[in-house]
């Protein structure tokens, strides 16, 4: 019994992506489950400074098996593991993402992604053109357009690419859920890798200038955000998540913390203390997704292309 109904699901599932895909190419026929996937974007889509057996991988802190959208770590459930459970062929994907890439190095992803024909392409950009402080954040018009490029790219390869847009998480939150009250280990970490310090500069300070910065700094990922849906909307087969990422809510167990995130004996970790339980020399930054931040973003990632789904199946519905 459980296994018909696994089966049901799993055909159900099937069904809607098929669905999903058909309405935006237009025409059923021509519909097939993605055979090859790729995945653009920065150290979040790398699943930077995640931890398990093995990890980093590398290069640096990398360990791309948590990926939310390639991974094959069961705990993470990823986009691909998901694609791949109901896929009736085997399914190749690639992780072409770079830990520390802004918008404006999307361009040669996209170039490289398309060097491997990928059927599907997850994009997740725009945390450190946000977080930069020198010069400062990405100008919105320049990232639309290094975000526009990266899109004809993956088009001019293969025109029937189908492309799924995810927004930018609402970092702002990272401040909020460890300064109220304050964690020790999340202030000290910040400081002394300078972590984002667009935001997280002075994390505790209500002085007007950095609560304004603060502000400043979420009005431009909403910014951004808002660049990413419009030039989505200029492509046929460009899937917008709606603002599921930035909508999702995360506690401190979904970012990388010295409770959750392992340690590695060299230096910067080995001198950085940890205040009250944790790893030694923990190489938590308390910004990066965990594995189980990774996990909440591969189901925001399943969710949109549902959702999608749902909406557009709606609209044909309602159109007579």
């Amino acid at each position: 019994m459980h296994r018909i109904s696994t089966l049901r699901r799993t055909g159900a599932a099937l069904f809607a992506l098929l669905i999903t895909f058909a309405l935006l190419a237009g025409t059923a026929q021509a519909t097939k489950v993605p055979r090859v996937m790729a995945a653009l974007g920065d150290s979040i889509t790398r699943a930077y400074n995640t931890t398990g057996n093995g990890c980093p991988t590398g290069p640096g802190l990398d360990c791309p098996k948590n990926s939310w959208a390639t991974g094959t770590n069961p705990a993470v459930d990823s986009f691909r593991e998901r694609l791949d459970a109901i896929s009736p062929q085997p399914l190749t994907a690639y992780n072409d993402a770079v830990s520390g890439a802004r918008a404006i190095n999307l361009l040669s992803q996209a170039e490289t992604a398309a060097s491997q024909d990928p059927d599907f392409v997850l994009i997740e950009i725009g945390a450190n053109d946000a977080c930069a402080t020198n010069p400062g954040p990405t100008p919105t018009a320049t990232f639309r357009e290094q975000v526009r490029s990266a899109l004809e790219a993956l088009v001019a390869g293969n025109k029937q690419v189908y492309i799924q847009l995810m927004s930018i998480p609402d970092i702002n939150n990272l401040r909020t859920i460890f300064t109220e009250p304050p964690d020790q280990n999340a202030l000290l970490r910040w400081e002394l890798f300078h972590v984002c310090q667009g935001l997280l500069a002075n994390p505790t300070s209500t002085e007007p200038a950095d609560e304004a910065r603060r502000e400043a700094f979420r009005e431009q990922v909403m910014a951004y955000n808002q660049a990413l849906a419009e030039v989505c909307a200029e492509f046929k087969r460009c899937i917008w998540d709606e603002e599921a990422v930035f909508d999702s809510t995360f506690t401190t167990a979904d970012v990388a913390t010295v409770q959750n995130t392992g340690g590695l004996p060299i230096k910067p970790f080995t001198e950085v203390p940890v205040f009250g339980s944790g790893n030694p020399n923990s190489t938590a930054d308390y910004f990066h997704p965990s594995v189980s931040g990774q996990a909440k973003l591969a189901e925001a990632a399943w969710s949109t292309t549902f959702n999608d789904w749902r909406r557009r199946s709606g609209a044909l519905a309602h159109s007579g």
